[in-house]
């Protein structure tokens, strides 16, 4: 039997393919149509039923491969489930995020951003209390936006241009605190003939986070792989007395 070939697995990192950073280092214009970068949570294959293209025109109006995605929206501090087909995503690793072919563009978080994300684990190690973080994170708060601003020369006919880069912070993530773990089992993994129907995960971690939009503490059951236990950003914080207790 002939396995079917999908782009993603769960646990890669996604976007939907006109996210300007996908062809150019800024976002410019309005930041608000911006699309998040998101993780698959699940890969659907179609049964062989299903139509892909328009009986009169011929012309293709589906796929066969979908993945339900999942990103965090910072407006209501919630996840969101989003199911998109193949043709429409691109992976995180050809957005001009971090990238060092032009050593202008480096800042203090710059080490390549991309090769850096590259290497997270395919999902953490599980441990009740422990901190982890959504695997997006970094890549959201370091997006930018180029502005233009066109001022006249002081005495002069001419007009000079100025450039200011500024944080895009939307789909930004809280840290998460474990608090609970969960195996999956699952009874429709395949069609009857045989054939693949989902790719889904079978760790699921059990997350907490204070919501300010309820003023409340949220938690959610998601995929192991979705996280990842390394540290975004560099931190000195100080010593911390508990972590002299033994358990």
């Amino acid at each position: 039997m002939i396995a079917t070939k999908n782009k993603f697995r769960v646990g890669d990192i996604v976007t939907f393919k006109n996210h300007p950073l996908l062809y150019d280092y800024e976002i410019r214009g309005d930041g608000k149509y911006v699309p998040p970068i998101m993780v698959v949570k699940e890969v659907i294959f179609e049964n062989s039923q299903k139509k892909t293209h328009d009986e009169v025109t011929g012309k293709k109006i589906a796929e066969k491969i979908k993945y339900i995605c999942i990103y965090f929206d910072d407006n209501k501090s919630e996840f969101i489930e989003s199911h998109l087909y193949e043709s429409s995503l691109e992976h995180f690793k050809i957005l001009h995020i971090g990238r060092i072919d032009d050593p202008k563009r480096l800042d203090e978080h710059h080490e390549n951003l991309v090769d850096e994300i590259s290497r997270y684990p395919l999902s953490p190690s599980y441990e009740y209390g422990k901190i982890i973080y959504f695997k997006t994170k970094k890549l959201e708060i370091l997006k930018k936006r180029a502005s233009k601003t066109v001022s006249s020369i002081k005495g002069k006919s001419q007009t000079e241009e100025k450039i200011t880069l500024q944080y895009v912070v939307s789909y930004s993530t809280p840290d998460f605190v474990t608090i609970g773990f969960k195996k999956e089992t699952y009874n429709d993994l395949f069609f009857n003939d045989g054939k693949v129907k989902r790719y889904v995960s079978t760790d699921f971690v059990k997350i907490q986070w204070y919501n300010p939009i309820q003023q409340k503490f949220s938690e959610q059951l998601l995929p192991i792989e979705c996280f990842t236990d390394i540290q975004p950003f560099p931190t000195n914080r100080p010593h911390h007395p508990s972590e002299d207790i033994k358990s």
